[in-house]
Parts: C-alpha cells; structure tokens; sequence
C-alpha cells in the first residue's frame, strides 16, 4: 500500500501526493485490490471531432485517457475549484456513472482518485462534486491530512473535507440528495447538497455481515456507531437502488446479498442472496463464504449469489431497478445476469417472501463469450460488473471480462452494442461502436435520450455510444 504523506513543505508536495495514490488498478488501499497495467487512452482523441453523433457511433465524453486525477483545491482555499474542459480532465479508471435527474448531470466515480465528479449536460467540462482525493474515511483538509477531525457538531463532514475509500456507485433521492456506496469504508455516505454536508448512514466499516433485523440509526436518531445494539455492518457494498417507495437496496457485495433498508421504518433485511448469520461473530474471512452458490428459479431468499472473495476482489455485483419494479444483478462469478421479481404487492421483501422469485435472463454460467443473435440465457458472459435497465425494459450488460457492452432485447435476444468481445484495447471514436475497441469496461448508464455511457476503466474514459 502507497503511504500517506502529510504535507510538510507545501502545496507542491500535496499535489505529488494525489499522483502517488492508489496507483494499482484497484489498489489494496485500506483492503481489496488487484492487478492491471497502467493503460492509457487513445492519444487521436484530443477533440470534439470524434463525437459524431451519428447514431450507433462511439465518441469521447470525457477524459485525456491519461491515468491520473485533479486535484480539487489546488490553490488551497477551501473551495472547490473551477470545472475542467471534459476532454482535459484526468481519471484514475472510473468506476460506474449515474445521471442526476435533478440537474441533469452525469456523476463520475473517480475510482483510484476516490472522489466524485460530474460532467455537465452539455458535455463540456467536468466540476468537482465530493472527496478529498486522499484515501480515508476521515474529514480532514487537504493540505493537512494529520490534522484534527473537521466534522460539524452533529457529525456530518462539510463536502469539501470528505474523505472516501474506492466509492463504486451513486444514486439520489427524491429530495435530491446523493447516496454514495462507500466499497472500502463498507458503509453508505449521503451528500446533502443544500446543507453542503456529508453523513455516514448505514455501516459502521466493519467488513462482516450483521444487523439484519435492525436500523441504521437509533431511535433517538444517534449515529449507529454509538449504539452497539444497532450496529449494521456490510462487506464491499457495491451498488445502491431506490424502488419507487423509497426503499433503498445494497448490493452487499463481499457478504453474497442484497440487503434494503426500509423508507417506512428503517429496518435493514435480506431480500436475495444468503449469508450465514453465523458470520456475524467473525468478521475475519473477508468474504461469505458460506453464501455463494447458484440457485435458480426459488424464492430470493432462497437463492445464492456469486461474487470473488478476498482481499484481491473488485468491485462486482452491481444492480439496476427496472420499469416494472424488478431488480436486476449483475451475479459476476456466476456469469450471469439475474432477476428478481416483487410479489404481487409489486415492493421487494414486503409481502409473500414465495411470491419473490430470482431467476437468470443471459448466461449460462460458464465464463466466456458466444451466443450473440440468439437467446441470451445460452450466451456467454466473462464476469459481469454492471447493468443498466432502459425505460423499455432492455438490459445494458458491461460484460467487463469480454472488454465489450452487451444488449438483452425484451424478447430476450442478445447483442453486442459496444466493443469487440474478448479483445481490449483503446481505439474507434468516430466509428460504429462495436468496431471499437474498450479495455475492461466496469459501468454503463443510459441518458433520458437513450445514449449509452461507457466508464472505460482500463483507458481512463467517459465513452458514448449515440442512440
């Protein structure tokens, strides 16, 4: 792991730093991590003239293709500084993307450079949203990264403070407010942009399956983490989903579950997967184990998941919220893409638990790639990270082992829409999609006019695919 250097000398030494960070692809920066090489993007790129527009072509949205980051006070005054031309700003393998209904912006995860960052609806530049840069799950000005706590009298961290370990997804409520999955803090944060804060909501970082059957909070509203009796822990917590409720569902990605946390009354349950409760005591083996499995065609509960264990691990097990109140998963080391369906009171984990039925759309569970033009539950999949659910019902698959973004139709055909499967590399702006070439792609996202958003991990790119 890099070291943390406090600042001694100046701001110089702070932006060396944020160069320094996490340089690994999924860097074991506070646990987790992985290989991969430093890749960089496609250097013709510089410019707007490989954004057609032209459906079914593949363009540039943002990036240099450079793996590096920005710093986001480089003058050291506590303010967020100015937006970056989409095509000068650098990331350090983006994660995942979500568009903002409310202003309309697509919101980055900047993986190793562990902060947010959003393009704007034009597509011309790129604002810094949250996160220090600096890996943690403090509240700590940059220029002094040993410096006492800067968290307000009622815990919540102003936003320009907020420190953050490898976040893999965000979401926003109705109010506005941005969720964020924390992965390496194993907790869930909330951006509150009208108060400029940030809190910790659910989690307490402690990498072990427990709390079902309790709240994230106290009754009197105090933070879990005072509270032993109310403590929930998760493992790697990938993916966030609301249902039109409310509910907000958590792809527990290390512990082999979703998990919600009830709108109504707070209460965290399992609604697909299982882990053994058993697990609660250990906390040691980083992963459960005694979780993954396959089981189709059941009763979610009854179901098993699949996603990699150990400190080696990446982020995988992302879901999506259909149309019609579905949840579809991306069940990574299974190859597969599931669905689980709500009972006939039409809300996951209220009502008949037998009426919740999880089953698998595309896949057949043995890694690798064929089946293109035909039935999507005969096809191949190469670990899947990700999955985007259109307003009609399509499926958008980052099918991230096969370098490639594939399509499930409502008749449950299978195509491929973006990439050439089973080949990586970084070229083809300008050019039909799936002539181009994309390196380990880890999330997808659709605008309200259909465009497909590509985070091109491995090439350190916003790409887009025009509809």
């Amino acid at each position: 792991m890099e070291k943390r250097l406090v600042d001694m000398t100046g701001r110089l030494f702070r932006v060396v730093v944020l160069f320094l960070i996490c340089g690994a692809f999924v860097a074991s920066c506070g646990g987790g991590g992985g290989g991969g090489g430093d890749t960089t993007g496609d250097d013709t790129n510089n410019g707007s003239s490989d954004n057609t527009g032209v459906p079914g072509t593949i363009g540039r949205a943002a990036g240099t293709g450079n793996k590096a980051t920005d710093d986001p006070d480089a003058n050291g005054d506590d303010i967020l500084d100015a937006v970056i031309q989409s095509v000068d700003a650098n990331f350090n393998q983006p994660m995942d993307m979500t568009f903002n209904p409310s202003d309309g912006r697509l919101y980055i995860m900047d993986w190793n450079g562990h902060k947010v960052r959003a393009l704007s609806a034009d597509g011309g530049s790129v604002a810094f949203v949250v996160g220090t840069g600096f890996e943690g799950d403090g509240c700590r000005r940059l220029i002094d990264v040993a410096s006492t706590s800067l968290l307000n009298s009622d815990g919540t961290c102003p936003q320009i403070f907020a420190e953050f370990n490898h976040m893999t997804d965000v979401k926003f409520d109705t109010q506005g407010d941005m969720w964020v999955s924390a992965w390496h803090n194993a907790r869930i944060k909330r951006l509150d942009f009208s108060a400029g804060t940030v809190e910790n909501v659910c989690g307490d970082a402690a990498r072990k399956f427990k709390g079902d059957g309790g709240t994230c909070k106290g009754p009197d509203g105090a933070d879990a983490d005072t509270l032993p009796d109310h403590l929930v822990s998760f493992d790697l917590p990938s993916s966030l989903a609301f249902d039109q409720d409310g509910n907000l569902f958590v792809s527990d990605q290390a512990n082999q579950v979703i998990r919600r946390i009830g709108a109504s009354d707070g209460i965290v349950k399992t609604v697909a997967g299982f882990c053994d409760p058993a697990s609660e005591s250990g906390g040691v083996s980083l992963g459960c184990e005694a979780g993954q499995g396959y089981a189709d065609g059941v009763a979610t509960t009854d179901g098993r998941l699949k996603n990699d264990l150990g400190q080696a691990t990446d982020p995988q097990g992302k879901m999506d919220m259909g149309p019609d109140g579905s949840l579809y998963i991306a069940d990574t080391a299974n190859n597969v893409i599931r669905k689980v369906v709500a009972g006939s009171d039409r809300i996951i984990g209220e009502g008949d638990a037998t009426e919740e039925i999880i089953s698998t759309i595309a896949g057949t569970t043995v890694a690798g790639f064929s089946g293109d033009n035909g039935a999507a539950t005969l096809a191949q999949l190469n670990h899947p990270r990700d999955v985007e659910v259109a307003s009609d019902g399509t499926v958008y698959v980052a099918d991230t082992g096969n370098h490639c973004i594939r399509k499930i139709s409502t008749t449950g055909v299978i195509t491929t829409v973006a990439g050439r499967c089973g080949t990586s590399g970084s070229e083809g702006n300008g050019a039909p999609a799936t002539l181009a070439l994309l390196n380990t792609p880890y999330g997808v996202e659709l605008n309200d006019k259909g465009d497909l958003y590509i985070a091109d991990t491995l090439n350190n790119l916003i790409r887009v695919v025009y509809k």
